[in-house]
């Protein structure tokens, strides 16, 4: 069984999720968040290894929420010479919020319908772990029933 925790917020980075796979499901435990960061429960699910047709792994760039950030980071420049405290907490919303427009989208394709889990950019090479965790179940799932392979195992 292999369990991977990740981040799924960049500002509020204490905002927590994480997937198991074993033999036979992958179990997603996601907290749901109101603003991002109130606490409002958890999504979680149970998809079995034979309703999973495979997992893809894809960057997003949300540019409305970059802009953004750009703005209330030059905000938070030009507010710096009359209130350093003020200036510097608009510099790291801002950062944040554009920080946050570059996420790692997984796609987990489950009985045709897509399943996704964003994370923020810093967690890319988990999730990259985690697709690869899928890949190799669904390689051992489908080994399992190819008799072929079953055959050829016995004979050597």
């Amino acid at each position: 069984m292999k369990k991977i925790i990740f981040s799924t917020s960049l500002l509020f980075f204490w905002v927590k999720g994480a997937v198991e796979i074993d033999n036979r499901f992958v179990k997603t435990n996601l907290s749901n968040t109101i603003l991002g960061f109130i606490p409002a429960g958890k999504d979680e699910q149970n998809i079995p290894l034979k309703n999973i047709s495979g997992s893809m792994l894809s960057s997003k760039y949300n540019v409305k929420a970059i802009i953004i950030g750009l703005f209330i980071i030059s905000l938070g420049f030009s507010s710096i010479g009359e209130s350093f405290i003020g200036g510097l907490f608009w510099l790291i919303i801002g950062i944040g919020i554009a920080g946050s427009g570059i996420q790692t989208i997984l796609s987990i394709e489950k009985s045709g319908t897509p399943y996704y889990i964003s994370v923020p950019f810093f967690e890319k090479a988990k999730v990259q772990e985690l697709n690869q965790y899928i890949h190799t179940a669904l390689a051992e799932d489908t080994d399992k029933t190819d008799l072929n392979l079953f055959f050829d195992k016995k004979n050597q």
